[in-house]
This record gives structure tokens, C-alpha cells and sequence, in this order.
């Protein structure tokens, strides 16, 4: 049996060992799971593998991805690790990744134990794709069928818009993502203070707000801005948004995001959950959502592009969140808008 160390885990953050590495954005110095869809990957020659786990607390969803097959869903992580079934000897491919956030729990990788056998060397795109959003990008509801609670084990990051668009494109892909969250505000009744823009410099979503190092090798050629969606939240609680000030808002986050990554290309989206005829007509939240983007994409120049998401139907998630089906297509658009640009 090989054992693998954490050590060789923080190794291959550095780009000193690229056979065993983190999926989207993780702690090296905490190994900590936080964020939609982050996890690890490896390859190997033998019959079987295994992650320990630890400092497991609330509950977290995860799939593991063997060979590009089916995933195998693990509703709750609990015990010492997480194994592979046993396979035919040969090289295999493993993916694992946290399908629910961080609101629901969050848990620590540990040893990684090949049995019978030996690491091999794991693939790397050179594309990467960032998506920053609210529970859309989460995958909230995503495995549901209104009506229905939203679950850890419904949530499904892997299953999102922004992951297969990076499949589409054979890309690398963080989502930093979070339910509720906002752009200059958080849906109503949250007395949360920490909006996006803040939370978007920390290394885990448990972290210190600007502890994220923002490395070179981790530098995406695209970001994704999926927000605004809570923004507009507003019956019975708060006046309707500022539209003036959402765009001053979207277009600051922007220019921050470029002092970090002068080169991606910003794709600004619009909401498929915000519609013209709720709350009412006079409103047109999609509508005014989408001028929002257009004026704020107009102001950051040539390398930022608005794509619209229609509003989705009337078979949605938990909560009114777009499905699964719904997230193809608004896959399908946003792949076709970068392909557009590049690649």
C-alpha cells in the first residue's frame, strides 16, 4: 500500500508535483473543503484508492468521479475516508468533489492510500474558468422538483452551468460561490454583512477576508459574474435596488477582480430566476438587470461581455432555482458566448 502525505497535497498547490492536486480554490495550509465543487484529483495504477477525512462537521455531499464514469454519490461524508470501490488492476482516473457549500458543513482531506499499486501523473488544462455567483452558481435545489427543502444532499455543484461549461470547454473551474449572497446587498432578512466582493478574497470561505495569495498558476483566463439575483429581493422588507448603484457596484467589483487578473475576459450574466413580471410589471427586473449589465460591460471596455440568460420556466428546483435542465441551458449559452470571444 502506498501512502501519500499531505505534504505531497500542499506540493502539488505549488506546482512542484502535478500527480495529486486540488480542485478549485482550497487552503494548502488547511486542506479545508469550503467552496462548491472544490475537492481533489489523482490518478493511479492499482485496485483501489482512498482519501481519509477530517475535522468533519455539519453535512457535506460529495461525488466521486472514477475513470469519467458515473459519479457516486455520497449523500453525507462521515467515518475516516472516503474509498473507491475495488477495481480491476490497471491506471484509473479519481475525481472527488463537494457537491453541497459551505452553509451546510465543510470537512478536511487527509492521507491519500493507493492500494496494491502507484501514483501517476494527472492531467492539467491550461484553460481555467472562474464562476463567482450567488445559490444559482451553488446548484441550490438543483437535484430537487419544486416544491421541495433544499438539502446538501440536492445541492450539486458539479451539475451547475459554470462546471459544464468548463467540461465544455475542457477547462479548470473554481466556483466561489454562495447562497443569499449579493453584489451591494444580501437577499432580504439576511443579517449577513459580508457581501461577495469580500468574500471573494479570502482562500476558504471560513478565512480571513484578503487571504487569498491570488497565485500565478491559478490565474483563470475567464470570470464569470453571475450576481445580483438577491439584490433585487426586496418585497414587503426594503426599497427596490438602485440600479445606478448596482451598476457602480458591478463595475467596482469588475475593476478589482482586473487589478488580480488584467488579462481575463469578464463575462457579466444575467439572472434566470429574475423575470418582468415579478413583483410586478413596473419592475422588469430581468430587463433592468440586463441594462445594469450592458452599462457596466459598456464602461469596463472591450474584455467584458454580457450574456442573458432568459428566465427560466415554470419547471424549476427547490425554491424557484433553476434545475438541472435549466443549468444546461444556460450551459449551452454561456459556452457558445465564450467560444465567441475564444477558444
Amino acid at each position: 500500500m502506498t501512502r501519500l502525505s499531505t505534504v505531497l497535497l500542499t506540493l502539488a498547490v505549488s506546482g512542484l508535483s502535478q500527480a495529486l492536486r486540488f480542485l478549485g480554490r482550497v487552503n494548502p495550509a488547511t486542506r479545508e473543503l469550503t467552496w462548491p465543487a472544490t475537492g481533489v484529483s489523482f490518478s493511479f495504477t492499482g485496485t483501489s484508492a482512498s482519501v481519509a477525512v477530517t475535522s468533519i462537521s455539519g453535512t457535506n455531499s460529495v461525488e466521486l468521479l472514477i475513470d469519467g464514469g458515473t459519479p457516486i454519490i455520497i449523500e453525507n461524508v462521515n467515518g475516516t475516508s472516503i474509498s473507491t470501490p475495488s477495481l480491476v488492476r490497471g491506471h484509473h482516473t479519481v475525481q472527488l468533489r463537494k457537491r453541497s457549500e459551505t452553509v451546510y458543513g465543510t470537512f478536511t482531506l487527509g492521507d491519500v492510500n493507493i492500494i496494491r499499486g502507484s501514483l501517476g501523473a494527472d492531467s492539467i488544462s491550461r484553460r481555467r474558468i472562474q464562476i463567482i455567483g450567488d445559490s444559482i452558481s451553488v446548484g441550490y435545489g438543483l437535484d430537487g422538483t419544486y416544491p421541495c427543502t433544499n438539502s446538501a444532499f440536492l445541492e450539486n455543484a458539479p451539475k451547475t452551468y459554470g462546471a459544464l461549461t468548463a467540461k465544455n470547454l475542457s477547462a479548470e473551474f473554481d466556483i466561489l460561490a454562495w447562497s443569499g449572497i449579493g453584489l451591494i446587498r444580501n437577499t432580504i432578512g439576511s443579517s449577513d454583512p459580508v457581501l461577495m466582493p469580500q468574500l471573494w478574497t479570502r482562500y476558504g470561505t471560513n478565512d480571513e477576508d484578503n487571504s487569498y495569495p491570488f497565485p500565478k498558476a491559478e490565474t483563470p483566463d475567464i470570470v464569470v459574474i453571475n450576481l445580483g439575483t438577491n439584490d433585487f429581493s426586496y418585497l414587503g422588507v426594503r426599497d427596490p435596488v438602485n440600479a445606478t448603484m448596482l451598476t457602480d457596484g458591478m463595475i467596482a467589483f469588475a475593476e478589482t477582480i482586473r487589478g488580480h487578473y488584467p488579462n481575463a475576459e469578464l463575462f457579466l450574466t444575467s439572472s434566470p430566476m429574475l423575470s418582468d413580471t415579478y413583483p410586478t410589471a413596473e419592475d422588469a427586473q430581468h430587463t433592468t438587470h440586463v441594462s445594469v449589465l450592458n452599462a457596466a460591460a459598456e464602461k469596463l471596455g472591450s474584455k467584458a461581455h454580457v450574456v442573458d440568460f432568459p428566465t427560466q420556466g415554470s419547471e424549476v428546483g427547490c425554491d424557484y432555482h433553476p434545475n438541472a435542465a435549466e443549468h444546461e441551458k444556460m450551459a449551452a449559452i454561456l459556452t457558445s458566448a465564450i467560444q465567441e470571444v475564444m477558444w
